[in-house]
């Protein structure tokens, strides 16, 4: 009796330090967190909260903000340049089978060992670590109307192809896009190659071993594996077409000719800091926050209903 009540003594006991050992490792892990936490409520959860306050208020940045409930948001259904400039946005967003196909391509080349592959992983990755501001003043230098570009179909006699690629609003567009995937792409080539290396070689070896063609085994088992990088490929896409380009565009055509390459964080900044409507901007900003998470949320679940 002794030894058995002695025994059962010991249970609850040992409960109790392996639970006092477990709270404190969760404890542990909390507080070595708390860094990031408190960066991420300083630095993101809390300007997003503020943002939306001032959404509601007229602020020139100077004197104290009023209340104006939803007249920002009312005006902003009517402001045409608004409008203008989210088209735009959708336009870069609509290339996004480029984005997507251009590096998947790349990466599938580079990651099967093509003569070089280790020269072309360098030369698509460099557009990455220049300054947006850097490739703007550069295109910008080439692609004037006396630029390199210009010069140099005129000297193979095809200067009828010259043009003024930064001056022509049914041109500037397209172009900004294109050295928009030219620049960034390479971080896609860089996604798609960690995808790559972990295919799952085992499925991969019995395609070929049931007979399929290279073209078969990319459809039906490197892209569906692949799936989920695409996924998250697609959502940086997204966040970065809205969030990321001003600076380039700015270095590149400031918002022109006109309006004609006037994106939504373009808009956001001429409001703020040309205009000194601070709180129309900050409006401009949750509008744009929430088009990018319907955006992403809708592209997220139509490929995720395509996988299954």
């Amino acid at each position: 009796m002794t030894a058995s009540s002695g025994a059962g003594s010991v249970g609850p006991r040992t409960g109790r330090r392996h639970g006092a050992r477990h709270s404190g490792r969760g404890l542990t892990r909390w507080l070595f967190l708390l860094p990031a936490l408190v960066l991420l409520a300083v630095l993101i959860v809390y300007p997003i909260g503020d943002a939306i306050r001032l959404a509601f208020t007229s602020w020139d940045g100077f004197s104290a903000p009023h209340s104006i409930g939803l007249s920002n948001f009312e005006d902003l259904l009517k402001d045409k340049r608004f409008k203008e400039s989210l088209l735009h946005n959708l336009a870069i967003v609509v290339a996004i089978p480029i984005w997507i196909a251009v590096p998947y391509a790349v990466a599938c080349g580079i990651h099967t060992k093509v003569a070089g592959w280790r020269f072309f992983r360098l030369v698509f990755f460099l557009p990455v670590v220049l300054s947006p501001v850097v490739l703007g003043a550069y295109y910008g230098i080439v692609l004037a109307e006396s630029g390199p570009l210009n010069g140099a179909l005129r000297s193979v006699g095809l200067g009828g192809l010259a043009h003024e690629w930064l001056n022509d609003p049914a041109l500037t567009l397209p172009v900004v896009i294109g050295i928009i995937i030219w620049a960034t792409f390479g971080v896609g080539v860089l996604i798609f190659l960690a995808g790559l290396a972990n295919l799952d070689e085992e499925i991969v070896e019995a395609a070929q071993v049931d007979g399929a063609s290279r073209w078969q085994i990319q459809r039906h088992v490197v892209f569906w594996q692949l799936l989920p990088v695409i996924e998250f490929w697609t959502v940086i896409i997204v966040i970065a077409s809205f969030t990321a380009f001003f600076p380039l565009i700015y270095t590149l055509t400031k918002g022109g000719p006109g309006t004609a390459t006037f994106t939504v964080d373009f808009d956001l900044y001429s409001e703020a800091f040309t205009s000194g409507r601070l709180g129309y901007a900050s409006a401009i900003g949750v509008v744009m926050m929430f088009i990018i998470l319907v955006t992403c949320g809708g592209l997220v679940a139509l490929l995720r209903w395509r996988r299954s």
